[in-house]
């Protein structure tokens, strides 16, 4: 059982370094067979002292020692099922008393009602449509989470306005080369939609008009390799495409025609065109790649007095939605957590390496306020190794990011751990079995024993 662990924790580790925490604690730290182990291990443990029993004076060691371990293991459970390990981020300048920790959670709202909140990880079950995560509302309602994909991308796609609904003429564009494909819709005027980044290149959908007001006014935010589909006055498409700076005429474009960009190989075609849309969000289950960290998302449905509204919600979104005259605010992230004080960041320092932009060291001048204790401002210093202990809670810094306007972020862990003392103690009984076992095992011992 021992070896077992070891493995897994070695494998642990390797997942976290990879990737992240977030992704180690997913898919092992917070597995059932990770749990199972560590339960195994506890039991060979007990077992293993108990089918001693009665124990002789020599094993005195060998029994303190297992008992030191069942502690550690103890405390450990502790730690896990009632310890917080979260992050606040700050500016300089800025107070804050809440902070995020690393459990994905389903929070929704009833008008002014207040605020609730479910788990929403789905560690060892996942919803799916045929055995969905209910949650009772009132009036008979029902809120329903039917499909929860761990990693996923999202996918915008144009669908015809309905009554009431504003919508925007939109073009379905693919992108093809030998190692880019996208596949996307563009919606003219749309502030978050009429406009496609590639990294290397751009593409656009826009007014005739426009387009040519924007080419007389500067260049500045068009790159050098982009891609423009252009809204004619007469109803027809049209396009333009900007090559290492050079723009080719404007040439008609007809829906299904396929046209070189003349960079990255670079094929498009625009599959569709819909006079009034309006865009449409959905996730697609993803296999996880490169990135460190997971992209979960969750589909719901609202059933509320016989009318009906479903929706996707992204990791860190939030959406709003009218079912039977009542307003539903739904939103899905981390865990927010309250401090019981605040944290005011006054100062960001930064030590470098000489000659180099190094980090060396780093810290933060804080002071933190505690309404109960009559709201009095107590200046501390939080360094690498020199953390805040207030209030059972621990506060270290954890990590900095620079601003443009040459400011810092400053990113502070948040611990809570109710185990550790007793994590503490099963280290140094379990010590003091292991000096036991070796003192009982010393020749000399068992001589003086002989001779009494």
């Amino acid at each position: 059982m021992i070896l077992l662990v070891s493995v897994l924790l070695a494998a642990g580790t390797i997942v976290e370094s990879r990737f992240s925490t977030a992704v180690a604690k997913r898919f092992v730290y917070s597995t059932w067979w990770f749990n199972l182990a560590l339960l195994l291990l506890g039991t060979n443990v007990f077992c293993s002292a108990i089918s001693r029993y009665p124990w002789k004076k020599h094993q005195t060691g060998f029994v303190i020692t297992h008992l030191g371990i069942l502690i550690i293991l103890a405390g450990s459970l502790i730690t896990q099922q009632y310890g917080l390990d979260g992050q606040i981020a700050l500016d300089e300048g800025q107070e804050g008393h809440i902070f995020q920790e690393d459990k994905p959670t389903l929070y929704y709202q009833i008008d002014q009602d207040e605020i609730e909140q479910i788990p929403a990880a789905f560690t060892f079950s996942q919803p799916t449509p045929d055995k969905p995560e209910i949650i009772h509302l009132p009036n008979d309602g029902l809120l329903m989470i039917n499909q929860f994909y761990v990693n996923a991308e999202k996918r915008v796609h144009g669908r015809g306005a309905e009554k009431g609904e504003t919508g925007f003429p939109a073009v379905h564009v693919t992108l093809d080369s030998s190692f880019v494909h996208e596949n996307q819709w563009l919606f003219l005027g749309n502030k978050d939609y009429g406009h496609l980044d590639l990294g290397p290149a751009s593409v656009f959908f826009e007014k005739e008009s426009d387009w040519k007001k924007r080419l007389a006014g500067g260049e500045k935010d068009v790159s050098e390799n982009a891609l423009v589909i252009l809204a004619a006055a007469d109803g027809s498409l049209k396009y333009q495409v900007r090559r290492k700076g050079e723009f080719t005429t404007i040439e008609t474009l007809n829906v299904g025609d396929d046209i070189a960009t003349g960079w990255m190989d670079m094929q498009f075609k625009v599959q569709e065109r819909l006079p009034d849309a309006v865009p449409e969000e959905t996730y697609e289950r993803e296999p996880f790649g490169y990135q460190k960290d997971l992209e979960p998302a969750l589909h719901y449905e609202i059933i509320y007095r016989s009318e009906k509204k479903e929706g996707w919600l992204g990791f860190e979104t939030q959406d709003t939605a009218t079912v039977a005259g009542e307003t539903f605010a739904m939103a899905y992230g981390p865990l927010q957590l309250h401090l019981p004080f605040s944290i005011h960041l006054i100062k960001f320092h930064l030590g470098l390496d000489p000659g180099t932009d190094k980090p060396a060291s780093y810290g933060s001048d804080i002071y933190y306020m505690d309404q109960e204790n009559q709201g009095t401002q107590v200046p501390v210093n939080i360094s690498m190794n020199k953390p805040l202990h207030y209030r059972g809670y621990t506060i270290y810094q954890a990590s900095y990011q620079a601003l443009p306007d040459g400011k810092y972020t400053s990113v502070f862990a948040v611990g809570v751990d109710p185990g550790m003392g007793i994590k503490y103690t099963g280290a140094m009984v379990m010590v003091f079995g292991i000096i036991l076992m070796f003192w009982f095992k010393n020749p000399a011992w068992g001589k003086k024993e002989k001779n009494a």
